[in-house]
């Protein structure tokens, strides 16, 4: 009896050796990844937190950690102080940095308003620089351009499918869209015609949607198709 208990205290000891030799192993992995880069500071985000979560509740959710600079994801924080007042527009997902575009005034659904009469409603999920850095609301006006990839090393055609849309809503967030570097997706809901609805859901499907703000005196005229022949002349 004795002896097995002996037999096991050894196993016990042997296994945290190993656990700590494997942690410290890690531990040096890491050190010779980052030898000879550039450190420096960022926010990282430590455990879920949900969208629309005041800034001054997440000291306890995000913790300074040295990463490589050239890792740096453009508009990563360092601190709090800048985004105080503001809360989350979007989840933020551990492990990742936090960045300032993670940040509005805390409200997840920015207005919403009615569809016109003999039109109907279609959303497109757009990353933020795409949809005017997300500075968008329900009544403004946009045009629609459509861009698509070229065939052969061809530049593909741009060009505007629908003029003076109107917004119908604007949401930001977990949206079924997975935010780039620059900032979160941005979910708008366009009031069109049917053919224009077809031109929208085309271009989303199988090219890249960028809008523009109009307005009453936005100079709608002069649009041709267009690739990088034309813009190189």
């Amino acid at each position: 009896m004795r002896k097995q208990i002996v037999a096991a205290i050894a196993a016990l000891v042997l296994a945290v050796l190993g656990v700590l030799a494997l942690v410290s192993y890690a531990h040096g992995a890491n050190d010779r990844a980052f030898k000879g880069a550039t450190l420096v500071s960022v926010l990282q985000v430590q455990s879920d937190v949900p969208a629309n979560t005041p800034a001054s509740r997440l000291a306890g959710n995000v913790t300074l950690v040295k990463v490589p600079k050239v890792a740096v994801i453009p508009g990563a924080l360092t601190t709090l102080d800048g985004v105080a007042k503001l809360s989350t527009n979007t989840a933020l997902v551990k492990g990742e940095q936090l960045v300032r575009s993670r940040f509005g005034n805390g409200s997840a659904t920015k207005s919403t308003s009615a569809v016109p009469p003999g039109y109907q409603e279609i959303s497109i999920s757009v990353d933020a620089p795409r949809a005017l850095g997300g500075d968008i609301k329900a009544g403004d006006r946009v045009g629609v351009l459509a861009s698509y990839n070229g065939t052969g090393g061809e530049a593909g055609p741009t060009n505007f499918l629908a003029q003076q849309v109107q917004v119908t809503r604007v949401s930001t967030g977990a949206i079924g869209k997975a935010a780039d570097a620059n900032g979160a997706a941005v979910l708008v809901t366009l009031a069109v015609k049917t053919l224009d609805a077809e031109k929208v859901a085309n271009a989303i499907e199988f090219g890249k949607v960028w809008l523009t703000m109009q307005n009453d005196e936005t100079d709608s005229h002069g649009r041709k198709v267009t690739d990088s022949k034309d813009v190189l002349k």
